[in-house]
């Protein structure tokens, strides 16, 4: 497992004790699938699927189609997990791209918060 792979496996882990604790995120997401690719525009890439509040198949590559995409570097994403990068800074320098829905972009504002 790579560095950022495991930057992502902590998060995933993380969301799941948030999901777990928190009953109002679990109504908010079960009705929810997502397609989610992480593109890092470097290599592979990263997916996994957000269903009904649970994330499933987390592997690398990407998917054929997806509803959320976040584009960044490597680099750029490990900064993003270490805390020395902020999402909006990165955001606002065209540093972090993303393709989605103003819904899933708030939906992922909480995951990540």
């Amino acid at each position: 497992m790579d560095e950022l792979q495991g930057h992502i496996a902590k998060a995933i882990d993380k969301f799941r004790a948030k999901i777990a604790e928190d009953e109002n995120l679990r109504k908010e997401l079960a009705d929810i699938t997502r397609n989610v690719n992480v593109d890092t525009t470097d290599n592979e890439g990263f997916s996994f699927i957000l269903d009904k509040g649970e994330i499933k198949d987390f592997k690398k590559g990407k998917l054929p189609t997806a509803e959320i995409t976040l584009h960044a570097t490597t680099l750029d994403f490990k900064l993003l997990f270490t805390g020395e990068l902020k999402p909006m800074k990165a955001w606002a320098t065209k540093r972090l791209k993303f393709d989605a829905s103003l819904d899933d972009v708030m939906r992922l504002k909480k995951l990540i918060s």
